[in-house]
């Protein structure tokens, strides 16, 4: 414990904290909202009846977040009919994809529908909680919980998510393990949807990522994926994918030069070999997505068939780690320099 600082202090909700409580209006109303805030000016919520997603983060005041015209929704109006889920998904700073299936929706199987996105942004935590607690000099704010993907004659997959900051951090880390609970081996999408809006998302900003093998995967035709432009009526959206040609941990983000300020996604290719990037330049639905993926996202279906899709095997785990964060000045442009050697 930082025994001179507390001295300071009458509680150290002052400073930090979480805060857990109920939504009462709109869509969403009646469910479970967890605010997380620390001393650094990083504010997040979490929704843990939506898979312990991120729907707000804002840094000292400035919104990182895109929320869709849908705003927030409640995870019961789910329907697994493709032309609907554009009339509910609530785009917020992460929406995590997975986890038998992560693009467009696939009805090859005769047995499941395999909506947009797949199932496992929809369900709700289990066994969550959240701590906030000295761990030598540093005050940890910690959120857990476990979210479920079942069949009855099917698979049983389970993801425990554990979400992490700290008192003067400008990260947010997020660990996922999911654990197959069945006897038979289940193939495992996932796919972590992060979304950034307005102001951090202008004219001005520009993506960045490591050298990577690229390929525009909506046929549009304009390969231009590191810069932005203003909000255009009618624009049409991109997906481009890329496939970073260093392994080990990589950073791929989004530059502000107007607010000096970054966003970035740290991950390691060996967990997660590819990032999608969903550029929309379309009024109203102004989005840029960072999405690091464990699969290449041909489509359910060829994915599965050359073997692109983790196979976990009966009663195994496997771990995945994101780390979001905030970055300013001169950090936040060392970022740019770094993503092109």
């Amino acid at each position: 414990m930082n025994k001179v600082l507390t001295k300071h202090l009458g509680n150290m909700d002052q400073l930090a904290g979480i805060r857990l409580s109920r939504l009462e209006s709109g869509n969403a109303a009646g469910k479970r909202i967890a605010e997380v805030y620390n001393a650094a000016g990083l504010r997040f919520s979490v929704l843990p009846d939506k898979c312990m997603d991120l729907f707000d983060l804002s840094y000292k005041g400035v919104n990182i977040a895109f929320h869709s015209k849908n705003a927030l929704s409640a995870g019961e109006p789910f329907v697994p009919i493709p032309s609907e889920f554009f009339g509910y998904w609530s785009g917020g700073m992460l929406a995590t994809c997975g986890l038998a299936n992560i693009g467009g929706a696939d009805d090859s199987d005769p047995t499941c529908v395999h909506p947009i996105h797949g199932r496992i942004g929809y369900q709700s935590a289990d066994c969550f909680g959240y701590d906030c607690v000295w761990q030598g000099e540093e005050y940890i704010l910690s959120l857990e919980g476990r979210m479920r993907e079942t069949r009855l004659y099917g698979r049983s997959l389970e993801l425990r998510r554990r979400i992490r900051t700290s008192l003067n951090a400008s990260e947010v880390e997020i660990t996922d393990t999911i654990t197959n609970c069945s006897d038979a081996p289940e193939p495992v999408f996932l796919l972590y949807h992060f979304n950034f809006g307005y102001p951090l998302l202008c004219e001005d900003s520009v993506f960045f990522c490591p050298p990577s093998d690229l390929h525009e995967l909506s046929d549009v035709g304009d390969t231009n994926y590191r810069s932005m432009n203003a909000p255009v009526d009618g624009s049409a959206h991109q997906t481009f994918r890329h496939k970073p040609l260093q392994g080990g941990t990589t950073v791929a983000g989004l530059y502000n030069p107007n607010l000096e300020l970054a966003a970035y996604l740290r991950f390691d290719t060996a967990e997660l070999p590819y990032l999608l990037e969903w550029k929309c330049m379309k009024s109203h639905d102004y989005v840029l997505a960072i999405e690091p993926v464990n699969c290449p996202v041909n489509g359910r279906c060829t994915d599965m068939a050359n073997g692109d899709v983790p196979l976990l095997g009966a009663y195994e785990s496997i771990t995945y780690r994101v780390v979001l964060g905030i970055a300013e000045g001169e950090v936040a442009k060392k970022l740019i320099s770094d993503s092109k050697q």
